[in-house]
């Protein structure tokens, strides 16, 4: 082999780790919206499709009214019978268990979780409508994905996940999208990963939840971030 094929071949191999490596931190960290919701037994796959937002709220709160409108003053007010509210935090990017981490580190879940599900908003904004737009999920346990109401993805699996394993495309709109994810876990590691094609900014500014003055601001919605994917 001579030694230009050798150099060529060590370039594509580079580049093909640079690309993977770029690929592992595409992921929307957050800030997010959590509220994890007990499921019945076995989680996971079997209980993708229900609705463990209407049944951890008596009925009123509903998965479809969260994903059309986010996190509201209203919807931020209604309890849920495991007396959790909703809280911020920052997913990790890597790591087979940051659900499960993230929850503990937010003080809704001690130890390992096994027969739950957790929900996580955030509002996605784009400076202009865009169509066909590549998005990513990894998941573990199960995964449904909701934007702007609309069911866009539904993978109802058990298994592990440490990155990205499906893809499908959204349609955004010019300003605010809200973003839903729901994760389902049966048992061993949970965790979530998520991604959009496109140059975003993400916050946790929702219709309907004015922002108070910097003096009063209890939030992180000023840490706004800006992801390439």
């Amino acid at each position: 082999m001579s030694k230009k094929v050798i150099i060529l071949l060590s370039c594509m191999v580079f580049l093909g780790l640079q690309t993977g490596y770029v690929m592992a931190q595409d992921k929307i960290t957050g800030p997010w919206y959590w509220i994890m919701v007990k499921t019945s037994s076995p989680g996971g796959a079997v209980v993708t499709d229900e609705d463990w937002i209407k049944d951890g709220t008596g009925g009123k709160l509903t998965e479809d009214k969260l994903a059309k409108d986010g996190i509201t003053k209203k919807i931020k007010s209604i309890k849920f019978k495991n007396k959790l509210k909703w809280k911020e935090g920052e997913i990790t990017p890597t790591g087979g268990n940051n659900v499960n981490d993230l929850l503990v580190k937010i003080k809704h879940a001690v130890g390992d979780v096994n027969d739950h599900c957790s929900y996580a908003v955030i509002n996605a904004v784009s400076k202009q409508a865009k169509k066909g737009v590549t998005a990513r999920v990894g998941s573990d346990d199960s995964i449904k994905v909701w934007l702007n109401g609309k069911d866009v993805h539904t993978n109802k699996v058990d298994r592990g996940a440490g990155d990205f394993q499906d893809t499908f495309n959204v349609n955004l709109k010019k300003g605010g999208n809200v973003l839903v994810v729901k994760v389902c876990e049966k048992g061993g590691g949970w965790s979530m990963f998520v991604g959009i094609d496109a140059k975003l900014t993400y916050d946790l500014k929702f219709k309907g939840f004015p922002v108070e003055p910097k003096s009063k601001l209890a939030t992180s919605w000023s840490q706004v971030k800006t992801q390439r994917i």
